[in-house]
């Protein structure tokens, strides 16, 4: 399990180790990032031509789940769950929640941070969506973990043009901002109160191991540029194609063989002794292999993920519903895996806006 845990107590090694824990999640995480973005999943080798496969089954998964954004209901009679039910609607939570379900499906876990806005005089809950590149929550070691702090990542640039890294730490009741100077941690602000009871930043997990929905068909997604590119230079090679001439010659150096070629490609003729031969030096390709190779490539990948190919004929043109259930059946599963998750984190949400709404934080029920 990819959990940071640390003690109870935050102090400055604490601290630092928990940042530690963060740092060696982000080569991974720079990984999925640019796996879901370009395809590219060998870091020793660009391909020329990539099928982003990676991309395909992040979005199907999050369009399956978010697509139709989660629709929230209160118990019958609580006008304080409709309040804050009513700010979920300004604040247009269904970007929000569509935002966490495509970090999750990419990353592997997403990352919620609630703040406090002023609001004609009144203090309102906000949230916003943190990419998991530049935020974490740390846990303690109890069975049932809860988060003792969680903290934001920038970098900015000062009037020199040098990067100057800041950690914004939340803890219970306060955020403290740090500036980071080779790994130690400087105070660059006083604490003050975020205003709410608990940590006000939500991990939603994709699932109990944390891990991205194409991570395991990195080797998969590998294999299908590889063939693709294959395919394509064979194809560039065929194109230009060295042609062998036997028994005739096209001139006695450069300059001439030059012009001779230059005639034949202008006048698309050419006149060769009887017992002369041209042919071209090419590398011969089974064409009916490399497809069978890519299809059997493909039918593993969707097996694997357990993202259906809605493109496939078989899948689209079978009207039986039954069928239909059975070949989603996968993606369901996948789809309430991620649910349970998320019904955690928007339990969590609704406790952190009761307690700013209304001075407790069990005083909805949505």
């Amino acid at each position: 399990e990819d959990t940071i845990r640390t003690q109870s107590e935050i102090t400055p090694k604490s601290l630092k180790n928990a940042y530690e824990d963060f740092k060696g999640r982000v080569n991974r995480l720079m990984f999925l990032d640019r796996a879901y973005d370009t395809g590219q999943v060998d870091p020793g080798n660009e391909y020329a031509c990539v099928s982003n496969y990676c991309k395909y089954i992040s979005d199907t998964k999050s369009s399956y789940v978010a697509g139709n954004p989660p629709q929230y209901t209160a118990g019958e009679g609580d006008e304080k769950a409709e309040g804050i039910i009513d700010l979920y609607r300004h604040q247009t939570k269904e970007e929000l929640d569509q935002r966490l379900v495509s970090d999750a499906s990419v990353f592997g876990r997403a990352f919620e941070v609630c703040y406090c806005e002023e609001d004609n005089g009144v203090l309102v809950p906000k949230s916003a969506a943190v990419s998991p590149l530049h935020c974490f929550v740390a846990y303690d070691f109890t069975i049932n973990p809860d988060s003792v702090f969680g903290a934001i990542h920038y970098a900015e640039k000062d009037e020199n043009g040098k990067e100057v890294h800041f950690l914004d730490v939340y803890d219970t009741a306060n955020v403290t901002r740090y500036k980071l100077d080779s790994d130690e941690f400087t105070l660059v602000t006083e604490s003050r109160p975020h205003g709410f009871d608990r940590v006000p930043i939500i991990e939603y997990r994709n699932n109990a191991t944390c891990r991205g929905d194409f991570e395991p068909i990195i080797s998969l997604q590998n294999a299908i540029n590889q063939v693709l590119s294959d395919r394509v230079k064979d194809k560039n090679r065929f194109a230009s194609a060295v042609l062998m001439a036997k028994g005739v010659n096209f001139g006695d150096d450069e300059e001439e063989i030059a012009e001779s070629i230059g005639k034949i490609k202008d006048y698309q003729y050419i006149s060769i002794p009887k017992d002369a031969d041209l042919s071209y030096l090419v590398k011969t390709f089974d064409e009916s292999s490399v497809q069978i190779l890519m299809d059997d490539i493909k039918s593993d990948l969707h097996k694997i993920s357990r993202i259906p190919d809605l493109s496939d004929q078989a899948f689209a043109s079978n009207s039986s519903g039954v069928a239909i259930k059975f070949k989603l059946q996968g993606l369901n599963n996948l789809a309430q895996s991620l649910v349970a998750q998320f019904n955690k984190g928007y339990k969590r949400r609704c406790k952190l806006y009761s307690y700013v709404l209304y001075g407790s934080d069990d005083a909805a029920d949505i």
